[in-house]
């Protein structure tokens, strides 16, 4: 009876089990966090990237760049790609691996668990023996000195650790350069292998510009080299939309750009995960995907600010859109926007915030005419002439004219 009792009173109820799997499922933000699983189960495929699959399945030597602003979905678009490529053994063998700096790549690579880091760690053991076998003291020696003898047994010792993929004690003989020559070439001969490459280069910052400059030359150097190879692998890049200029190798690169997804689809998306838009009401889900302007990583993190106030204020559910509009300020949108919008706005973080306002005003309610947009931002005429003239331009709304006034419309991300 106890049994019995104690199970149901720590059972919970199906809308608890249903808050649980929201966030569990909206605290992965970063692709990166996130277990294969969620990519076969709960990914949103664009069409652009479903269309990228197709073509890797017959291309050969294709280079590619999947661009797009921060947190749109380039690395989970990477990971998508692998994913679907795999299920097809004709489409050979698929490496998808995070850049790292060259000194750091190849080491980062050999911890992992995966098809390409068992690959490397073979022909790395490989090439690494190979290259150590002349330092092995001559038989004869042996029982001479003592100092052979102790040589034989770090041989032994570093033939064991080949054997179980700890590489240290034969770096340790090798020397740094001859660990640097056969970690280059073993990566080469490794990359060589692939029907296609995958590399998900980090979001870098716009004062690092030499940094993007040094990778992008890296990777240049090993397509250049890969493309003498007999099967000339694809290579597929992730890069961000707003450093998309100014480098040569950039310009030999079919572009895929990842265009923000339709507020609907991500609603709708929710709804058939969740069989329906519970703890929220309809209008406060689409909300929710209308202020994060079809970027997925800002759904989810909305989500989990919501759940978070709703906790924090201990307002019973449904949630609504009044909540929607406490737990994620304009200030905060702004913040997110920051990067489309500081090209539009460079040294005006206050006009920033009043076009985000504009934005989700117009998302909500539809058309406004101008006059109307001044009084919701309570800003003269001038100042909202301003506004629109960037917004426009920048292709986030257009006007047209209706009599005397000007209706103004959100463009779709």
């Amino acid at each position: 009876m106890w049994g019995a009792a104690n199970l149901a009173s720590t059972e919970q109820t199906p809308s608890e089990d249903r808050l649980a799997d929201l966030r569990e499922w909206a605290s992965h933000i970063a692709a990166e966090t996130r277990a294969s699983t969620w990519i076969a189960d709960q990914y949103l495929m664009p069409d652009e990237v479903s269309g990228l699959c197709h073509k890797l399945t017959v291309a050969q030597g294709g280079l590619c760049a999947v661009i797009g602003y921060q947190g749109v979905g380039k690395t989970s678009a990477l990971s998508a790609i692998a994913h679907t490529l795999k299920q097809s053994k004709a489409n050979g063998l698929i490496f998808l691996f995070k850049w790292r700096r060259p000194a750091e790549l190849v080491p980062d690579l050999l911890t992992r668990d995966d098809n390409l880091a068992d690959r490397l760690k073979k022909v790395y053991s490989s090439k690494l023996s190979h290259a150590l076998r002349g330092r092995m003291p001559d038989r004869s020696q042996i029982n001479k000195s003592n100092a052979a003898f102790g040589g034989v047994l770090r041989h032994t010792t570093m033939l064991e650790g080949l054997l179980s993929s700890n590489f240290a004690e034969a770096e340790r003989m090798a020397g740094k350069s001859l660990v640097e020559r056969v970690r280059h070439d073993t990566f080469l001969q490794v990359l060589s292998e692939a029907k296609t490459i995958l590399i998900d280069l980090p979001d870098y910052s716009k004062t690092d510009m030499r940094r993007v400059a040094t990778d992008l030359e890296t990777i240049h150097w090993i397509w250049n080299r890969l493309a003498q190879s007999r099967r000339q692998p694809n290579i597929v890049i992730t890069f961000q939309k707003e450093l998309f200029r100014g480098h040569f190798f950039l310009g030999k690169m079919n572009r895929i750009e990842l265009n923000p997804l339709k507020p609907e689809a991500i609603t709708k998306f929710y709804e058939e995960k969740f069989k329906g838009t519970d703890p929220y009401t309809n209008d406060a889900l689409l909300l929710l995907a209308r202020m994060s302007r079809g970027i997925f990583r800002r759904f989810l993190k909305y989500l989990n600010l919501t759940l978070d106030h709703q906790e924090q204020t201990n307002s019973p559910p449904p949630i609504t859109v009044d909540q929607v509009r406490e737990a994620v300020p304009p200030q905060l949108l702004a913040e997110d926007m920051d990067q489309q919008l500081a090209e539009v706005f460079p040294k005006q973080a206050d006009q920033r915030i009043q076009a985000v306002k504009l934005l989700l005003h117009l998302e909500e309610h539809g058309p406004a005419g101008q006059t109307e947009i001044a009084q919701l931002l309570n800003l003269p005429e001038y100042a909202i002439s301003r506004l629109l003239n960037k917004l426009e331009d920048n292709r986030y709304i257009k006007r047209q004219k209706k009599g005397l006034e000007n209706i103004v419309t959100t463009v779709a991300p």
